[in-house]
């Protein structure tokens, strides 16, 4: 069941990225170690006295009010307003409204979509109260709550009303138990790689039995799977089969934003490659945001029925994979064909040895023994000494490190320390690692 969404609106320079900062800075565990290709779409979980929402950034959509509103709004762009639960609509609380904001309080009520109505910068109270407050309620979206996301003043009067609201038409905030025992599986990649053939060859797999489990208006229909005594639930199934429903057009970005919505939902996420167009920018970048989020990944091969000469192949396309996804090069990967069958079980048997990774935690004696051997004939860089690690949280692994100066811990020694863990401690196949840096003395 989808997460209540939130979403952060405004013109530019209101403050609306500084504002998301300090509200998802609130969850306790972020976890944030940049390794992959180019930055996703802003968005992320935040958590407020055991209350959960998703919260997103839309800077920069709206940067044109008059030009996207008066072009029919880009239809992802709608589609997410519609979506949302609740739109945080931010204006500038020191300088009042202006014609952007007018346009884009138009747009918001002719979404019918329902609106916060949030006045930022507004550190000085006396001024605002006076001088500004009174010009907002000709918006139409009524009282303004005014807070200064840079000054930490009001954010959590703002915490309070966005659950209030949400919890008032009906949502469910509190972490959900369900499906604790299944695996989350998203099958992602671009249009017209065979996510959907993929998908309902899993499904067509002996001894699969499938349930409907009723989600949200947005998402019609996780499927749960058990197979082989085990539970899968593969989110956001409807958005894979129901191709009827994409608008052509729509999906040109690989950051749609229902990919990013089934990859952070996810435990484990398959992306699913055309073996006959090789490896694409857009695949990349793909790959980038699964490993950001911390995902397990399963690197799929599909349509290997259509590549020529495809028994001697294996080698160059494996070597392939290694260069141009050479920051997911710790993913199993597998050579299928969904329209013919072949390699279904091998996805299914990668899916578990990713779980079984990014769940994985590895006994302190073992790390800092290797850490020991290895370092005895590895030259660190001059002043920089490495004393002890060990994991400290798992679904995504997270090693924390001793040192004597963190700012001596460059790329270089983040590679070395993960190529020691998996090397020489445990593969964590499928997984990525995260590192984070303590100073000690």
């Amino acid at each position: 069941m989808s997460m209540a969404l939130v979403l952060i609106v405004g013109k530019p320079n209101v403050g609306k990225s500084t504002l998301f900062n300090k509200l998802i800075k609130k969850r306790k565990s972020i976890v944030d170690d940049e390794e992959g290709v180019t930055r996703d779409p802003v968005q992320d979980v935040v958590e407020w006295y055991g209350k959960k929402f998703k919260l997103v950034d839309t800077c920069g959509v709206f940067d044109k009010p008059e030009d996207v509103i008066s072009q029919k709004m880009k239809e992802v762009t709608l589609n997410m307003v519609k979506e949302a639960d609740l739109v945080l609509f931010v204006v500038d609380g020191r300088e009042g409204i202006t014609a952007e904001d007018l346009n884009l309080a138009d747009f918001l009520r002719k979404s019918q979509v329902d609106v916060l109505l949030v006045a930022n910068k507004a550190e000085n109270m006396k001024k605002f109260e006076r001088e500004i407050k009174s010009e907002l309620y000709s918006l139409g979206f009524g009282e303004p709550i005014p807070v200064s996301a840079e000054h930490n003043i009001n954010l959590d009067v703002l915490l309070e009303n966005i659950v209030k609201r949400l919890e008032g038409k009906g949502l469910q905030l509190d972490e959900r138990t369900e499906f604790k025992d299944a695996v989350k599986v998203a099958i992602v990649g671009r249009p017209n790689v065979g996510k959907s053939s993929l998908f309902n060859a899993i499904l067509n797999k002996e001894r699969a039995l499938v349930t409907p489990i009723p989600g949200t208006t947005r998402d019609p229909v996780d499927e749960e799977v058990m197979i082989d005594e085990k539970r899968y639930l593969f989110v956001d199934t409807a958005g894979l089969r129901k191709r009827s429903r994409v608008e052509p057009g729509t999906v040109e970005r690989y950051s749609t934003y229902r990919t990013v919505e089934s990859i952070e939902r996810a435990d484990v996420v398959v992306l699913v490659l055309d073996a006959t167009e090789g490896i694409t920018r857009q695949d990349q970048k793909i790959a980038g945001l699964i490993e950001r989020r911390g995902k397990g990944i399963v690197v799929v091969f599909n349509k290997w029925d259509l590549v020529e000469h495809r028994e001697k192949r294996i080698d160059e396309y494996t070597t392939l994979f290694r260069e141009r996804l050479y920051f997911v090069d710790f993913s199993p990967l597998v050579f299928t064909s969904a329209s013919k069958g072949w390699g279904i079980g091998q996805v299914l048997e990668a899916i578990d040895r990713a779980y079984a990774s990014l769940t994985t935690k590895v006994p302190s004696s073992a790390l800092n023994s290797a850490l020991q051997k290895v370092l005895a004939f590895t030259n660190l860089p001059k002043g920089l000494k490495i004393y002890f690690g060990f994991q400290v949280d798992v679904k995504p692994p997270v090693f924390l490190f001793f040192v004597n100066k963190i700012e001596k811990v460059k790329e270089p020694q983040k590679v070395f320390l993960r190529r020691l863990i998996r090397e020489y401690v445990h593969p964590f196949e499928g997984s990525p690692i995260f590192l984070k840096f303590k100073e000690s003395r």
